[in-house]
């Protein structure tokens, strides 16, 4: 069973430069040890499968904020000395390439061109389509739901699952107080607050 993060992990780790003095945390999972809690819970997503942090552009998740800065970077085109040459008409955000842009206008239209070809579902980008898939319906499926019986081969999945059965919506928006059941629909709710502005 994997611990929860929370419960398993101290809050605070006395740091100090001197490495034999410094209280280390161990992972009871595998025995790695880190000398700082953020560490040891990024360290954790490779157990549990989670990655929070995912891409608005093709939908792929990473397990730390910055690998997903630098992901971003190949969308946005600012790892290129090159300009951003296409340009959205409805919010006038820039893209490094055409396909990028694409993807970002059929967010707008709501258009959803990529099929999942088990169960149907439809995505506007091929990047979350694939996620979805692999989610979904390649990898065994350890977390099984105690409410419906559905498989999932992440924790994280398993998690956000849940959600629909509990009815949580745990993100709220800031400006108007609506809440959302994902931290990337709020996301794309607080682009329409910035749309407005």
């Amino acid at each position: 069973m994997i611990p929860s993060l929370e419960q398993e992990i101290p809050d605070k780790v006395r740091w100090n430069h001197d490495s034999s003095k410094t209280k280390k945390i161990r992972c009871k999972l595998c025995g790695v040890e880190y000398c700082r809690r953020a560490n040891l819970v990024s360290h954790m997503r490779i157990h549990t499968g989670e990655r929070p942090y995912c891409c608005t552009f093709c939908g792929k998740a990473f397990q730390r904020s910055d690998y997903l800065k630098l992901h971003v970077k190949i969308h946005t085109g600012e790892n290129r000395l090159r300009p951003k040459p296409f340009v959205c008409e409805q919010c006038w955000m820039k893209f490094g390439c055409s396909k990028s842009l694409q993807n970002h206008v059929w967010k707008h239209s709501g258009e959803r061109p990529y099929a999942c070809s088990v169960c149907e579902k439809r995505f506007f980008n091929k990047g979350i389509l694939l996620r979805h898939e692999n989610d979904c319906h390649s990898l065994e499926k350890a977390f099984l739901c105690s409410l419906c019986g559905h498989g999932f081969a992440r924790l994280y999945t398993l998690e956000k699952h849940t959600r629909i059965h509990t009815g949580e919506k745990p993100f709220p928006c800031s400006q108007c107080g609506k809440v959302f059941r994902y931290k990337y629909s709020l996301f794309m709710h607080n682009k329409m607050h910035s749309r407005k502005e």
